[in-house]
């Protein structure tokens, strides 16, 4: 029977190839970015500055920036300048005034006279348009905008975009979760560094974000902002334009007008297929930890194969990222179990586990397919859970049988080192996701390092702790009960975690995982030729370099 599961595995891996194949065709074929720089921020330094904003808007003009983005006003604004407010807007509004706070941040409208100085500065606009409780006045509309930027809990009305044909931009971190897939409507990336952030990061940070962003999160409209100190703060930014352009032309993209990823997705039938793949390795998992019921887990295959297929046709968003999140818990441990059986030697064994963890990075692609998952609007859950799981299962495999394992006496240094080891439990767990602890200074240098060093940052936890772990292991004597089976997975368990991040293009994924196993591998062999060195030394030494010690210190 395994012999036929392994088949299923492999022919749906052909087939989730060709689905990853069509993603990367998408992905190369968009490499155009297109900077929109903020008028708000140009506003604030003309007054800062005591500069005619139409000096900026001209200076501006000679760089290759063609459209900026407008701001509408807010009420608390329409309130300070005294503004007549509409019926509407009136109708809306609380009664108390103690209620006001709430609303004072939602938009009212947009202010004719920037929109007058944009263009009679030959710019292009792009309106951010955000949901209000009223309907926003739309003067924005006499620009005929072709891209419009969209943030904020809720869409705003979508339908007048799509009469114009407007490209519609989502801001990172913003994006709101209704915005419908059935409209035809252009989406595009967008990411954009906050006014605070612009004050206190440096210039070359600034550059590493937004480069970083169009080369790994699939961005393609950059946010920027002037910054708004004092008279050299005009000059530092057109400086910032001059070299993130530059940067961006090095890293192989071109300036112009961004445009969406074209309609892409897997058929029914193609899908299908993969799934079958999953449950056969998920079989094949629970033959290797029960070999006795293998009859009962081949019918139990079955059974939830076909049950996913039905959950595809009721409900195929939810059912992908179940799939997705069963294949990224099963791959990697059966990646580790298959090469721990593996009688080679430990860089073929791990070659091994290498690839069993690709099959279920491939699974994970071909199954999260669609260009909502391209533009995050649709995204894999579950990131810390895929993270805690296999590890658990792993200690399980361990411990079995659990009766005699529970009874078993445990010392006080035992005890001791499974608090600790509970602690990095935790912190492992905490530093999953996108917003877990904060990474400390000395980190974020080290990753600036790797990153103008490789271009694709490796992981941290796979270089330092996952790939090291599973050398170990595969230099235990009996690898299958080594005590380093639980740290071992993480390595797997980041590989495929690295392509549930279906915003980012597939070329950065694989590059990143490949040098994560290559420098894990140098790293876990360096670290268990000094393990075994000192380990041979405090052997023939017999313990008496302490009480040489000792006598040195009396």
């Amino acid at each position: 029977m395994k012999k036929t599961l392994w088949i299923i595995v492999l022919l749906a891996a052909i087939v989730s190839g060709v689905v990853a194949f069509g993603r990367w065709q998408v992905e190369r074929n968009n490499k155009t970015v297109e900077i929109v720089f903020d008028l708000a921020s140009l506003v604030e330094l003309s007054k800062n500055t005591g500069v005619d904003l139409h000096y900026y808007l001209a200076e501006l003009a000679k760089t290759k920036v063609v459209t900026i983005a407008i701001e509408p006003e807010n009420l608390g604004q329409q309130f300070l300048k005294g503004q007549d407010l509409s019926k509407e807007v009136r109708d809306k509004l609380p009664k108390e005034v103690s209620d006001l706070e709430d609303f004072l941040l939602y938009p009212v409208t947009f202010s004719q006279n920037e929109i007058a100085s944009v263009r009679q500065a030959g710019f292009n606009i792009a309106p951010k348009l955000i949901a209000a409780p009223w309907k926003v006045e739309e003067v924005w509309r006499v620009a005929q905008p072709d891209l419009v930027l969209i943030s904020g809990k809720e869409s705003p009305d979508l339908d007048l975009l799509k009469e114009y044909g407007a490209r519609v931009g989502l801001v990172e971190f913003s994006t709101p979760s209704n915005m419908p897939l059935d409209l035809g409507l252009e989406y595009i990336r967008v990411h954009g560094i906050s006014a605070p952030e612009m004050r206190v990061l440096s210039v070359e940070r600034i550059l590493e974000r937004y480069l970083r962003a169009a080369r790994e999160r699939n961005i393609r409209v950059l946010y920027v902002r002037s910054f708004v100190e004092d008279e050299t703060s005009w000059h530092r930014s057109t400086e910032l334009l001059s070299d993130l352009q530059q940067r961006l032309h090095n890293a192989g993209f071109s300036l112009g007008k961004a445009k969406g990823y074209p309609p892409w997705y897997a058929s029914l039938l193609l899908t299908t297929i993969t799934t079958s793949g999953i449950w056969a390795g998920a079989t094949l998992l629970f033959m290797e930890i029960w070999p006795n019921k293998s009859k009962f887990f081949g019918w139990f295959g079955v059974f939830f194969y076909l049950l996913s297929i039905v959950g595809l046709l009721i409900n195929p968003s939810l059912m992908k990222t179940i799939l997705a999140f069963i294949t990224a818990i099963i791959f990697p441990c059966l990646a580790v179990l298959q090469g721990m059986q593996k009688n080679t030697a430990p860089l073929k064994s791990y070659l091994f586990v290498a690839l069993i963890s690709f099959l279920g990075a491939l699974f994970v692609v071909s199954t999260l397919n669609g260009t909502a998952y391209l533009l995050k609007i649709q995204e894999f859950r579950g990131v810390k859970l895929m993270h805690i799981l296999p590890i658990i299962l792993m200690i399980f495999i361990l411990a079995r049988p659990l009766k005699p394992w529970l009874k078993k006496d445990v010392p006080v240094i035992y005890l001791i080192g499974g608090v600790a080891i509970g602690a990095l439990g935790l912190i492992y767990i905490a530093r999953t996701g996108n917003f877990g602890l904060p990474v400390p200074a000395w980190e974020l240098k080290i990753r600036a390092f790797l990153e103008r060093l490789f271009v694709i940052r490796p992981r941290t936890k796979e270089v330092l702790v996952g790939y090291p772990a599973l050398y170990f292991a595969l230099q235990a004597r009996n690898r299958g009960k080594s005590l380093w089976l639980p740290v071992a997975v993480i390595g797997p368990i980041s590989l495929v975690n690295t392509f549930t991040h279906t915003h980012t293009p597939l070329a950065v994924s694989l590059l990143r995982s490949a040098y994560g196993l290559v420098l894990g591998y140098i790293a876990g062999r360096l670290a268990f030729r000094i393990f075994s060195l000192g380990k041979r030394w405090l052997q023939g030494d017999r313990c008496k370099w302490l009480l040489r010690i000792r006598q040195s210190w009396r």
